[in-house]
């Protein structure tokens, strides 16, 4: 109580805006100085601010995922570096993938603040690099152990007193396929570090540490108290729901997501603890960013409006048996963290058990837009620029889902505009639209995943980091899901030796033509998939929509007959899932929808039946 009489509310809210404006800075500084098109284009970074006692103050828009691993890492950072104290000016580098949250390519870069000379602050970032010495370039779909994965430092200063650290760099350099973009990324984030550094030492200066610490206090009581309302006004309970991904990239069995949630009173529980072991693939997930997966689903329900600090997430409770599929531990392969896509896909379809009236069905379940690695025409540079599809999100209780749109774990990235890629890329994009019929009909419809075409110029690597190809999403209250998200992969048959390149250079790690049966010849049906592409080869990639809600035979007809006219739903499937016959001047027949419409139809939220793959699915 001494520490609040230090400071008032009016005070306390301007120091909560200054300390958000200043994480917005950072971002700023980040994508006008960064190298790579992950950064720059689609926001694949995390920056926060936290207080001396590790509490998170502030951050940035960023990938949801890292904003939340963000304070798991740097505990871990202060916890487990060996660097020796930190100084004003310094930089500590961290990318092991058990205390990061993360894979070795998300590394995390920590800046002290200090103030009176001892540490008030720290500012930390967390961005995508290129490449940091793989087994593969680009991204790595295959591992069986973590030293596959690249290089790991530990926590080592890379800037100290404010001088780069050249032996490190040396040592990252020298195991990276892309120095030079590294290094410019490194030098943006590290701008952006001294930038919130700065603005947080100004912060101090102007009001004092005692004021900034008892408004700190009081920012972070005032989230508590918000987010513990939120809870106590959802029913007590548990409800439980699970999802499949497509394989761990080295055997081909699905993998089970398990959550519990657990409401009692004003703390909610998310149990990660019947889900499958650890497997062999990668796609195992460090515990920090399993816990960044709850907390974006509790956030969204408890605080959605505020910007975020760490007492908002004190009523959250996270359970992962140490060695699972959700807390990883060493040796176990990490680079494939599709696991926090599912997780945050899964907990929400628990939560839609709770509090259906406040929830959507589920979304497109993927953000599996390919991702292209190769040396860049102009430069001669190794690349890696990664694409991300726009999916379709659920419908709820009183709307339509939105159309392609990143993924929920991930919406605050963006797309790269296909005028990026074809000026960085020996690659056209000759289709790019909604999906037609994607939306998952319901009386309030799924919104529409994506397609894109993309035909190489020359040769050039691809891959996808898809991992819900097989088994369909969710709707509500009899709404149904959209169709399986599709890797196309179409060779170009004019040249002599196509068969034998396709079968030499293309790995699938998902056949998935047990699915289709109208699937073409020549062409591959999958899921994720890596290869060395050829002129005039096509990748197809068709992004799944979101869940329907409601029973689709009760969707206002003239919705219907609009969404024909846009594009949006097929004659066919107005007919087939909405019960809406129209003429070929689409205009509604009204007698034949009135017979086609009196059919008696289930109510409950539709989870449509699994179907695994065969036991010996073909691999190419």
């Amino acid at each position: 109580m001494s520490a609040r009489k230090a400071t008032d509310p009016a005070t306390a809210e301007v120091i909560r805006h200054y300390l958000s404006s200043a994480a917005t800075e950072m971002e700023r500084t980040l994508v006008r100085t960064a190298y790579s098109t992950i950064i720059y284009e689609i926001n694949d970074f995390g920056l926060s601010i936290f207080d001396r006692n590790l509490n998170l103050l502030a951050d940035a828009t960023g990938l949801p995922l890292f904003l939340g691993a963000n304070e798991y890492a740097i505990r871990q950072v202060l916890k487990n570096s060996q660097c020796g104290p930190l100084e004003p000016g310094d930089v500590v580098h961290m990318n092991v993938p058990y205390w990061s949250g993360a894979h070795t390519n998300d590394g995390v870069l920590v800046a002290p603040v200090f103030v009176d000379n001892a540490i008030a602050a720290y500012t930390v970032v967390r961005a995508h690099w290129t490449d940091m010495g793989g087994k593969d370039p680009g991204y790595i779909l295959d591992s069986t152990t973590v030293h596959q994965e690249g290089i790991m430092i530990p926590g080592e200063k890379i800037v100290r007193r404010g001088e780069p650290n050249e032996e490190l760099l040396r040592i990252i350099r020298a195991n990276s396929r892309a120095p030079a973009t590294v290094m410019g990324d490194f030098n943006a984030e590290v701008a952006c570090l001294r930038v919130g550094v700065k603005r947080v030492n100004e912060l101090y200066q102007k009001y004092g540490t005692e004021t900034v610490e008892a408004s700190i206090e009081r920012i972070l009581s005032a989230g508590e108290e918000k987010a513990r309302a939120a809870v106590r006004a959802m029913p007590n309970g548990e409800w439980e729901a699970e999802d499949w991904m497509d394989n761990d990239g080295v055997n081909d069995d699905l993998v089970r997501v398990h959550v519990r949630i657990v409401i009692e009173d004003d703390e909610m529980t998310v149990d990660y603890s019947g889900s499958s072991q650890k497997v062999d693939g990668p796609i195992n997930l460090g515990l920090g960013m399993a816990r960044s997966a709850a907390r974006i689903c509790f956030k969204s329900l408890t605080t959605p409006n505020e910007p975020s600090n760490g007492g908002q997430f004190r009523p959250l409770n996270i359970v992962a048996p140490e060695g699972s599929l959700f807390n990883a531990v060493y040796p176990s392969p990490v680079f494939t963290i599709w696991a926090g896509v599912s997780a945050v896909e899964t907990i929400y379809k628990a939560l839609a058990k709770a509090v259906p009236e406040r929830m959507w069905a589920g979304t497109g379940g993927d953000l599996g837009d390919p991702g292209f690695y190769g040396k860049e025409p102009y430069t001669g540079r190794q690349v890696w620029h990664q694409t991300n599809a726009g999916v379709g999100w659920g419908a709820r209780i009183d709307r339509d889902g939105i159309n392609t749109t990143q993924h929920v774990s991930m919406c605050t990235v963006k797309n790269i505009p296909v005028e990026v890629v074809e000026s960085r890329l020996p690659v056209m994009v000759d289709r790019a639209r909604f999906r037609q019929d994607s939306g998952g009909p319901g009386r309030f419809r799924g919104g529409l995943g994506s397609v894109r075409d993309y035909r190489f110029l020359a040769p050039f690597g691809a891959l996808t980091i898809l991992k819900k190809s097989r088994t369909p999403g969710w709707g509500l209250k009899g709404g149904k899901p959209g169709p399986l998200n599709l890797s196309i992969l179409i060779p170009n048959t004019e040249r002599p030796d196509w068969k034998e390149h396709f079968e030499r250079d293309i790995i699938s790690y998902a056949d998935n033509s047990y699915l289709y049966d109208d699937k073409p010849e020549n062409v591959i049906y999958c899921g994720m998939f890596r290869g060395e592409f050829g002129p005039g080869d096509v990748i197809s990639y068709l992004a799944d929509g979101g869940g329907g809600y409601g029973d689709p035979f009760d969707r206002d007809v003239e919705r219907v007959r609009n969404d024909v006219i846009d594009g949006y739903v097929s004659r066919t499937a107005a007919e087939r899932d909405y019960g809406v016959v129209l003429t070929d001047d689409l205009e509604v027949d009204i007698e034949a929808t009135r017979k086609k419409r009196d059919v008696p139809r289930a109510t409950e939220s539709y989870d449509p039946p699994l179907r695994k793959p065969p036991p010996k699915p073909k691999r190419k």
